[in-house]
């Protein structure tokens, strides 16, 4: 959103993703710290496309972010902002905001406290954009990014009671939205663009992608600091496969591998040629159908499937139970997780895929539509049109 471009364009491939020829480790963007470690590590290009930030900085125009979201967030979304002179707040983790004279006004007048505000977040985001950014500065653009329906998710599950106040929670935000910019007088000239990101799935079974790999005899770990290990793996909804070094018969035998195991369920590898559909990988569709190629796109993407327990009904209410490799996050058994999107949609997206490439065995149609589609720019608008997701608040250009 930060960029209007995808991950193969600006760079910046998810919370974790390895980039060759750096380190042996993977870049984090998780944590402010984590943004200004990568981008020493590349040299001043984490982020490879121009932002909103840039943009109006270049113009002459003030741009203000304010979320009430995890600590990479403000710097994701106002990548450099502190350096030019504009305004950034997270109201969960108000340590790091500018300028320092915004942040200790929006502390005394709001009374967030020194660790944060969780309880209370999107509507203490929007009070701090609505007293202490609108009236002093004016913005040209201003993103407001709540994400407690997405954390809410995680922990409790789609059909929970917390979810379901969260998200009322969340719309009370944009109603008072909307009276605010009517309440301006130049209300006709203020535009609201008020959009949500992903859906969710539940977590039905977990799977260590690193540890099933080891256990059929590859050396996989989470980083190439071992000499011996030949694949990095980055967990999650979506797993990514980095080699060591260029061997096709090694990423071959590693694909016959995942293809067999109950939790695959679907893969992408970078297209065979410009413009092409098809991956690397035999069996695999391109990358770049995602938006996700690139320099540093992994070898081999995995998509992991429904948990056989899912009855597989496409019907009202029904929620996917699938697969997820945890790695190092908090995700448990119940709680949701990224890639909602309604399957009957999905599904003849995939089918058509499939009959276009003959792609073989790698894409059978009763495992492929289980929700990958929710970063697919071609089936689901970009990340805008999943099902499971309900519109949160914002001015501008809006987050979560």
């Amino acid at each position: 959103m930060a960029t209007g471009a995808t991950a193969q364009v600006n760079g910046v491939a998810g919370n974790q993703f390895y980039v060759r020829g750096t380190s042996p480790d993977q870049v984090f963007t998780e944590t402010t710290h984590d943004w200004w470690a990568a981008d020493e590590r590349l040299a001043g290009n984490l982020v490879k496309a121009p932002s909103i930030s840039e943009v109006l900085h270049q113009a002459g125009r003030p741009f203000a972010v304010v979320t009430s979201s995890g600590p990479g967030a403000l710097p994701a979304l106002n990548w450099k902002g502190q350096q030019r002179g504009q305004t950034g707040f997270n109201v969960r983790h108000p340590q790091i905001g500018y300028p320092h004279s915004f942040a200790a006004r929006a502390h005394r007048s709001l009374k967030i406290p020194a660790g944060g505000t969780s309880a209370d977040g999107p509507m203490t985001a929007f009070r701090v954009f609505e007293r202490e950014v609108w009236p002093y500065d004016k913005p040209a653009a201003s993103i407001l990014w709540c994400t407690e329906v997405d954390s809410v998710s995680h922990l409790h599950g789609l059909q929970s009671s917390q979810l379901l106040a969260e998200m009322r929670a969340c719309d009370d935000v944009i109603g008072e939205l909307r009276a605010w910019r009517d309440a301006q007088p130049e209300r006709d000239s203020i535009t609201l663009f008020i959009v949500s990101d992903h859906g969710h799935v539940t977590i039905g079974g977990t799977v260590n992608v690193a540890d099933a790999l080891c256990q059929a005899g590859f050396k996989a770990a989470a980083s190439f600091n071992d000499h011996a290990t030949q694949v990095l793996v980055r967990p999650g909804r979506a797993v990514g496969l980095w080699l060591k070094q260029d061997d096709p018969a090694l990423m071959r035998d590693i694909r016959d591998f995942i293809m067999e195991q109950v939790w695959f369920g679907g893969a992408f590898s970078p297209a065979s040629e410009p413009g092409s559909i098809s991956g690397t990988v035999d069996g695999s569709l391109a990358l770049e159908l995602l938006g996700a190629g690139g320099e540093r796109a992994p070898g081999l993407f995995v998509h992991l499937g429904k948990t056989p327990a899912d009855d597989q009904a496409d019907q009202a209410g029904h929620v996917d139970s699938v697969f997820y490799d945890p790695g190092g996050y908090d995700l448990r058994m119940g709680g949701g997780t990224h890639g909602g999107a309604a399957s009957r949609r999905v599904h003849g997206r995939s089918r058509g895929l499939r009959r276009g490439t003959g792609a073989g065995p790698g894409f059978r149609c009763s495992e492929f539509h289980y929700g990958h589609c929710a970063h697919d720019p071609v089936t689901a608008g970009h990340r805008c049109a999943e099902d499971n997701d309900r519109p949160r608040a914002g001015r501008r250009c809006v987050g979560e």
